[in-house]
Protein backbone atom coordinates (compact mmCIF):
# COMPACT_ATOMS: atom_id res chain seq x y z
CA UNK A 1 0.00 0.00 0.00
CA UNK A 2 1.42 2.99 -0.84
CA UNK A 3 1.82 6.04 1.71
CA UNK A 4 -0.58 8.49 0.27
CA UNK A 5 -3.10 5.90 -0.36
CA UNK A 6 -6.36 6.48 1.68
CA UNK A 7 -7.45 3.72 4.09
CA UNK A 8 -10.47 2.74 3.29
CA UNK A 9 -11.44 0.84 6.00
CA UNK A 10 -10.52 1.53 9.41
CA UNK A 11 -9.52 -1.61 11.69
CA UNK A 12 -10.58 0.41 14.78
CA UNK A 13 -11.83 0.00 16.89
CA UNK A 14 -11.89 -3.75 16.40
CA UNK A 15 -8.91 -6.63 17.06
CA UNK A 16 -5.69 -8.34 15.24
CA UNK A 17 -5.61 -11.87 16.36
CA UNK A 18 -1.45 -12.86 15.89
CA UNK A 19 -1.16 -16.02 12.97
CA UNK A 20 1.70 -18.30 13.33
CA UNK A 21 3.62 -16.62 11.30
CA UNK A 22 4.58 -14.57 14.60
CA UNK A 23 5.58 -17.04 16.28
CA UNK A 24 8.80 -16.38 18.26
CA UNK A 25 8.21 -12.59 17.89
CA UNK A 26 7.48 -10.11 21.20
CA UNK A 27 3.39 -10.93 19.23
CA UNK A 28 3.35 -14.44 19.51
CA UNK A 29 -0.25 -15.46 19.96
CA UNK A 30 -1.24 -11.55 20.64
CA UNK A 31 -4.54 -10.40 20.72
CA UNK A 32 -4.18 -6.64 19.71
CA UNK A 33 -6.97 -4.04 20.52
CA UNK A 34 -7.00 -2.00 17.70
CA UNK A 35 -7.91 2.28 18.82
CA UNK A 36 -6.85 3.66 16.66
CA UNK A 37 -6.41 3.29 12.33
CA UNK A 38 -6.32 5.90 9.19
CA UNK A 39 -3.86 6.51 6.34
CA UNK A 40 -1.43 8.32 9.10
CA UNK A 41 -0.77 5.02 10.79
CA UNK A 42 -2.70 2.64 13.64
CA UNK A 43 -2.38 2.05 17.16
CA UNK A 44 -3.42 -0.66 19.35
CA UNK A 45 -2.96 -2.78 23.00
CA UNK A 46 -2.17 -5.93 23.48
CA UNK A 47 -4.43 -7.32 25.79
CA UNK A 48 -3.07 -10.80 26.96
CA UNK A 49 0.61 -10.03 28.31
CA UNK A 50 0.34 -9.41 31.77
CA UNK A 51 3.41 -8.30 33.55
CA UNK A 52 4.48 -9.82 36.63
CA UNK A 53 3.58 -6.10 38.12
CA UNK A 54 -0.13 -4.87 39.87
CA UNK A 55 -0.61 -1.12 39.09
CA UNK A 56 -0.74 -0.59 42.56
CA UNK A 57 3.40 -1.37 43.39
CA UNK A 58 4.03 -0.09 39.88
CA UNK A 59 2.93 3.16 40.82
CA UNK A 60 4.63 3.50 44.30
CA UNK A 61 7.26 2.26 42.98
CA UNK A 62 7.33 5.04 40.74
CA UNK A 63 6.83 7.60 43.47
CA UNK A 64 6.88 6.73 47.36
CA UNK A 65 5.38 10.22 48.25
CA UNK A 66 1.54 9.40 46.45
CA UNK A 67 -0.70 12.38 47.41
CA UNK A 68 -2.92 10.21 48.75
CA UNK A 69 -4.46 6.36 49.60
CA UNK A 70 -5.11 4.79 46.31
CA UNK A 71 -7.29 2.36 46.48
CA UNK A 72 -6.65 -1.37 46.93
CA UNK A 73 -8.28 -2.45 43.96
CA UNK A 74 -5.11 -0.80 42.30
CA UNK A 75 -3.16 -3.83 44.27
CA UNK A 76 -5.40 -6.65 42.77
CA UNK A 77 -4.88 -5.41 39.05
CA UNK A 78 -2.19 -6.03 36.50
CA UNK A 79 -0.45 -4.03 34.61
CA UNK A 80 -0.41 -5.35 30.81
CA UNK A 81 2.35 -4.95 28.18
CA UNK A 82 0.94 -3.04 24.94
CA UNK A 83 3.75 -2.71 22.99
CA UNK A 84 6.92 -1.78 22.76
CA UNK A 85 6.24 2.14 21.82
CA UNK A 86 6.37 4.81 24.56
CA UNK A 87 7.03 1.76 27.51
CA UNK A 88 7.67 4.98 29.79
CA UNK A 89 3.81 5.97 29.57
CA UNK A 90 1.05 4.59 31.86
CA UNK A 91 -2.03 4.32 29.49
CA UNK A 92 -5.85 3.58 30.91
CA UNK A 93 -8.47 2.02 28.95
CA UNK A 94 -11.64 2.16 30.51
CA UNK A 95 -15.75 1.44 29.79
CA UNK A 96 -18.23 4.84 30.01
CA UNK A 97 -20.72 3.98 32.75
CA UNK A 98 -24.85 4.53 31.53
CA UNK A 99 -25.59 7.84 31.38
CA UNK A 100 -21.70 8.90 30.81
CA UNK A 101 -20.65 10.38 26.94
CA UNK A 102 -16.93 11.76 26.96
CA UNK A 103 -18.04 13.29 23.58
CA UNK A 104 -16.67 12.96 20.00
CA UNK A 105 -12.71 13.12 20.64
CA UNK A 106 -10.24 11.66 18.05
CA UNK A 107 -6.58 11.14 17.94
CA UNK A 108 -5.89 14.85 18.35
CA UNK A 109 -7.36 14.61 21.56
CA UNK A 110 -5.18 11.91 22.75
CA UNK A 111 -2.03 14.41 21.85
CA UNK A 112 -3.47 17.23 23.44
CA UNK A 113 -5.41 16.09 26.21
CA UNK A 114 -4.72 13.14 26.82
CA UNK A 115 -8.10 11.15 26.08
CA UNK A 116 -9.11 9.38 22.64
CA UNK A 117 -12.19 7.93 22.48
CA UNK A 118 -12.34 4.34 19.86
CA UNK A 119 -15.74 3.56 20.12
CA UNK A 120 -19.38 4.81 21.65
CA UNK A 121 -18.69 3.80 25.34
CA UNK A 122 -14.66 3.31 25.16
CA UNK A 123 -11.90 5.54 25.62
CA UNK A 124 -8.18 5.47 26.28
CA UNK A 125 -6.58 7.74 28.69
CA UNK A 126 -3.03 9.13 29.00
CA UNK A 127 -2.70 12.76 31.33
CA UNK A 128 -2.17 12.42 35.08
CA UNK A 129 -5.71 13.73 35.59
CA UNK A 130 -7.84 11.18 34.79
CA UNK A 131 -5.33 8.04 35.79
CA UNK A 132 -5.69 9.78 39.31
CA UNK A 133 -9.28 9.85 39.24
CA UNK A 134 -9.46 6.14 38.84
CA UNK A 135 -6.72 4.84 41.54
CA UNK A 136 -8.06 7.31 43.71
CA UNK A 137 -11.25 5.55 43.78
CA UNK A 138 -12.97 9.12 42.26
CA UNK A 139 -14.45 7.04 39.15
CA UNK A 140 -16.03 3.59 39.23
CA UNK A 141 -15.42 2.50 35.46
CA UNK A 142 -13.96 -0.97 34.84
CA UNK A 143 -10.60 -0.44 33.30
CA UNK A 144 -7.45 -1.44 32.58
CA UNK A 145 -3.63 -0.52 32.57
CA UNK A 146 -1.38 -0.40 30.08
CA UNK A 147 2.30 0.00 29.92
CA UNK A 148 3.54 0.95 26.21
CA UNK A 149 1.44 0.42 22.81
CA UNK A 150 1.99 -1.04 19.53
CA UNK A 151 2.41 1.37 16.73
CA UNK A 152 2.49 1.07 12.72
CA UNK A 153 2.93 3.86 10.40
CA UNK A 154 1.71 4.37 7.50
CA UNK A 155 0.48 1.58 5.64
CA UNK A 156 2.60 -0.83 7.17
CA UNK A 157 0.26 -2.63 9.30
CA UNK A 158 -1.88 -3.55 6.11
CA UNK A 159 1.47 -4.73 4.19
CA UNK A 160 1.25 -7.43 7.25
CA UNK A 161 -2.09 -8.11 7.22
CA UNK A 162 -1.54 -9.20 3.22
CA UNK A 163 1.42 -10.58 4.68
CA UNK A 164 -0.75 -13.19 6.63
CA UNK A 165 1.08 -11.89 10.26
CA UNK A 166 -2.83 -10.95 11.34
CA UNK A 167 -6.54 -12.23 11.47
CA UNK A 168 -8.84 -9.42 11.55
CA UNK A 169 -12.09 -9.46 14.45
CA UNK A 170 -14.59 -6.77 14.75
CA UNK A 171 -14.65 -5.09 18.34
CA UNK A 172 -16.05 -7.35 21.04
CA UNK A 173 -16.78 -5.62 24.25
CA UNK A 174 -16.62 -8.67 26.55
CA UNK A 175 -12.66 -9.37 24.93
CA UNK A 176 -11.12 -5.81 26.21
CA UNK A 177 -11.17 -7.47 29.68
CA UNK A 178 -10.58 -11.36 29.07
CA UNK A 179 -9.31 -12.89 31.78
CA UNK A 180 -7.71 -16.14 30.40
CA UNK A 181 -4.44 -17.00 30.52
CA UNK A 182 -2.71 -15.55 27.39
CA UNK A 183 -2.59 -18.69 25.43
CA UNK A 184 -6.30 -19.24 26.22
CA UNK A 185 -7.49 -15.81 25.33
CA UNK A 186 -5.51 -16.35 22.00
CA UNK A 187 -7.77 -19.42 21.24
CA UNK A 188 -10.43 -18.06 22.73
CA UNK A 189 -10.39 -15.27 20.08
CA UNK A 190 -9.95 -17.12 17.19
CA UNK A 191 -13.21 -19.59 18.40
CA UNK A 192 -14.73 -15.92 18.32
CA UNK A 193 -14.45 -15.95 14.72
CA UNK A 194 -14.98 -19.53 14.10
CA UNK A 195 -10.92 -20.60 14.13
CA UNK A 196 -9.99 -23.55 15.15
CA UNK A 197 -6.67 -23.22 16.65
CA UNK A 198 -5.12 -26.50 15.98
CA UNK A 199 -6.09 -26.10 12.36
CA UNK A 200 -4.64 -22.86 12.30
CA UNK A 201 -1.58 -23.81 14.08
CA UNK A 202 -0.94 -26.86 11.92
CA UNK A 203 -1.44 -24.32 8.29
CA UNK A 204 1.16 -22.18 10.23
CA UNK A 205 3.66 -24.73 10.47
CA UNK A 206 3.00 -26.07 6.07
CA UNK A 207 3.73 -22.62 5.31
CA UNK A 208 6.67 -22.00 6.93
CA UNK A 209 7.47 -25.29 6.31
Amino acid sequence: MKKDEDVSESFAPGFLIASPRLDGSPFERAVILMVHHDQEGAMGFIINKPLSIDLGSLLETADERLPGDITHDCFELSVRFGGPVRVEQLWLIYRELEGQRSGEVGVKDLERQGLLQFDERWCLVADSESIEAFVYGRRSNLYRPYIGYTGWGPGQLEEEIDEGSWLLMDFEDELVFDEHEPEACWQHALALIGVNPMAFLMMGKVGSA
